[in-house]
């Protein structure tokens, strides 16, 4: 866990958004599969360009027709398959983290949404890695190569801005 106070906010919430990118093609068989995708990208686009706030985003992943979050309120979404639930809550996690680090980020009078608020350090840390050791074909060399590149060239500190495909190819 000390890892993570050694890297900037950017390198966090990345570090979660890349390993789940490798495991949503886990994924892509669900109708809802459109929606993971959009909530990753934004997720990116505020990493590397800080495109939207967290407001933004939040409301994205909060939408009651086309949200991240609805596919939580239906039924078997994951129709008993228990590796897409485990790639499914990464994302989720992943995607989660990352908004509750761009309220951070923006150090505005909005307070982070309850269902966003849980999603610290620690519960990520042990959540997210939790679920993707759940998930056959992750690899647990691709968390420590991530890890020692984020440590290595985002300390703490550091505006220096992170790109996706940079840190995809680290665990190619």
């Amino acid at each position: 866990m000390d890892w993570f106070k050694k890297v900037n906010l950017d390198a966090k919430a990345a570090y979660y958004l890349t390993l789940s990118e490798k495991i949503l093609h886990i994924l892509t068989d669900y109708d809802w599969y459109s929606t993971i995708i959009r909530s990753t990208d934004m997720c990116w686009e505020w990493i590397e360009e800080k495109k939207y706030n967290g407001l933004d985003m939040y409301l994205e992943i909060a939408d009651e027709d086309e949200g991240l979050l609805v596919v939580t309120t239906l039924i078997d979404p994951f129709s008993e398959n228990s590796q897409a639930e485990s790639a499914f809550w990464c994302v989720l996690d992943a995607v989660s983290y990352t908004i509750r680090q761009a309220y951070i980020f923006d150090d505005t009078e909005n307070e982070v949404p309850q269902s966003i608020e849980p999603v610290n350090d620690e519960y990520i840390q042990r959540e997210f890695m939790e679920s993707i050791r759940k998930v056959d074909g992750y690899q647990e060399e691709w968390a420590e190569q991530l890890k020692k590149y984020l440590l290595e060239n985002y300390p703490a500190g550091s505006d220096k801005k992170i790109k996706r495909e940079e840190l995809l190819k680290q665990i190619a």
